[in-house]
């Protein structure tokens, strides 16, 4: 008798774990999607003004980069912020400063030094990079 209720009590058991063991590895597989779409969502919006500013010249159509208003920026500030609940806090900083390079850039209508940008840009891919497990 006691060995039968010892037996379904392991079975339920078992099964207990194997639903919880499976709901933790697809937690875990959502949490990496959101991860992976915050950052390649923020690297696209980054990437468009950062292109924005480097092909300006001065016989160019439209507003200058430096004419750009803060709300022309809502975009990219919004990924930012999407950067930021799914990130480690590293990788957001690291995305915050490549953010307040761009804007000194775009502050010198693109015609700045971009080694500042470059650099800070780079250290973010380093640590999203690390982050998702790219190599």
């Amino acid at each position: 008798m006691w060995s039968v209720i010892v037996g379904a009590l392991s079975a339920l058991a078992g099964v207990a774990l194997g639903q919880f063991m499976q709901g933790r590895r697809e937690a875990q597989g959502r949490s990496y999607d959101h991860r992976r779409e915050a950052h390649v969502d923020f690297l696209k919006s980054f990437d468009h003004y950062w292109d924005i500013a480097a092909r300006h010249n001065p016989y160019d159509e439209g507003p200058a980069p430096c004419d750009f208003e803060a709300d022309d920026f809502d975009g990219l500030y919004k990924r930012l912020l999407t950067v930021r609940v799914f990130a480690s806090p590293s990788t957001h900083r690291a995305a915050e400063m490549a953010t307040k390079e761009l804007m000194a850039f775009f502050g010198a209508n693109g015609k700045g030094d971009q080694g500042p940008l470059s650099s800070a840009f780079d250290e973010y891919l380093r640590l999203m990079r690390k982050e998702l497990g790219v190599q």
